[in-house]
């Protein structure tokens, strides 16, 4: 962490304003300045100043002077920052140390959170610009910005299709359960619902890189192009590459409900996900029944409605709004 983010921590900090995260990072920040401290390495003039600068926290508190010598709660942690403060000022002169090199630590952020019910679908904008159609029963996690990240990273629970702003110096990253998805720029479908054994990426601009790391750690990456999809199977643990000859993928973004030669069994579960509601059988008979048919932006009983009419002897009846009953039977 830079010496402009350490003082914007230590700031919000004494303002109150500090998250449980943004506490726990500064404590981490400030407990190495005491680790310097029990090797007796010290800033000359140190003590006196921090004595100083813990009168002023104190008295700005209405806090009464110690007069014993075992440090208080309070007092250990002004003493945390008056060192924080005198290295980011550069208050006397420093005793070299030789320090390890550790990975620059970013600044904690409040973490967003979207979901959508079953029959709920939301359009989201980030703070760089990326735009997010969430799908039905899905939920994403992101940062309130991506200033003073190195990455833009986002975890994905569900569906959503993606058209990411571009930023050469800040690759954007989608996290789902085994599965990570890294862009600069570019937009594509990602489909994760836990039902599903099958964790897709189809890319319909740019290029996409995804990355499974397998249960014994071997790390397997894939390169897509348009129209180019990665599988990444749960149950066999590996990941697969395939081309499409078609867009369907997107047909849950532009309100398209389509059955290709499904059983009812299968359309139920999609008219399920689709439109909130459940929906049961009267009879076994009836789940083995096919249906082809392709809806655009259509009601629920404009849908089921065409179904009987295809099958010539299926019924329906809403026992209430959300539970439906399949009855009667199919001729096909």
């Amino acid at each position: 962490m830079n010496e402009k983010e350490i003082k914007h921590l230590i700031n919000k900090y004494l303002e109150g304003s500090c998250t449980q995260q943004e506490k726990e990072l500064l404590d981490k920040i400030l407990d190495s300045y005491d680790d310097q401290e029990e090797d007796g390495i010290y800033f000359d003039g140190e003590k006196n100043i921090k004595e100083e600068i813990y009168s002023g926290f104190a008295e700005k508190a209405g806090i009464a002077p110690e007069t014993k010598k075992t440090p208080k709660p309070f007092y250990n942690y002004a003493v945390k920052i008056a060192a924080s403060l005198l290295i980011l000022v550069g208050l006397g002169s420093a005793v070299y140390l030789e320090s390890k090199t550790q990975p620059e630590q970013e600044l904690a952020q409040s973490i967003i959170t979207k979901t959508t019910e079953w029959g709920q679908r939301s359009d989201i904008v980030l703070s760089d610009g990326t735009q997010i159609t969430l799908n039905a029963g899905s939920s994403i996690e992101f940062p309130e910005s991506f200033e003073g990240t190195t990455v833009r990273q986002v975890t994905l629970n569900g569906e959503a299709f993606f058209e990411v702003a571009k930023n050469p110096n800040k690759p954007f990253l989608i996290t789902t359960e085994g599965v990570t998805t890294k862009v600069l720029g570019t937009s594509f479908n990602v489909n994760s619902y836990a039902f599903n054994d099958h964790i897709s990426v189809t890319v319909k601009t740019g290029k996409v890189q995804v990355q499974s790391t397998s249960k014994n750690g071997h790390v397997n990456t894939v390169y897509l192009l348009p129209n180019e999809k990665a599988e990444y199977s749960r149950e066999n643990d590996m990941i697969t590459k395939s081309k499409l000859d078609n867009d369907n993928y997107l047909d849950w973004k532009n309100g398209i409900i389509r059955f290709n030669d499904i059983t009812f069994l299968e359309a139920s579960k999609m008219l399920s996900r689709w439109y909130g509601i459940h929906i049961g059988f009267e009879n076994s008979k009836l789940k083995n029944c096919h249906v082809t048919a392709r809806y655009e932006n259509a009601k629920l009983q404009v849908v089921l409605e065409s179904i009987k009419y295809a099958t010539k002897g299926m019924d329906y009846e809403f026992i209430d709004q959300e539970n439906i009953l399949f009855k009667g039977f199919c001729k096909n």
